[in-house]
Order: structure tokens, then C-alpha cells, then sequence
């Protein structure tokens, strides 16, 4: 997210998901919903499968 200059606000809004939620995932508290991982691709401007390691 950094490289993007994309913070936690800005993904949370862009992703319609909560602040608190988007903080979690970063601290390994949660991991995103399955039907989230396209927004949140969407936003970062990477695939699914980035998101989810399968591919560098």
C-alpha cells in the first residue's frame, strides 16, 4: 500500500469496508472476506491471486 501512497483510510472507503476492519487484517487479526478480495484488488491495483500469494 505504501508504494501506491494508499493508506488504511483509503482502502476501507474504497473497499466499503470499516476502518477497524482494515487495521485488523494488517495486524493478522483477521483476513479478508473471499467476495472482498476484489475490491481490495481493485483498489491496490493487483490481481486476486497477488492477494492471496499464489502469484508474484
Amino acid at each position: 500500500m505504501e508504494n501506491q501512497n494508499i493508506d488504511n483510510k483509503t482502502l476501507s472507503t474504497r473497499s466499503n469496508v470499516s476502518l477497524i476492519t482494515v487495521q485488523r487484517w494488517l495486524r493478522g487479526m483477521y483476513e479478508p472476506r473471499h467476495a472482498t478480495l476484489p475490491k481490495i484488488a481493485n483498489v491496490l491495483n493487483v490481481s486476486t491471486d497477488y492477494l492471496c500469494c499464489i502469484e508474484d
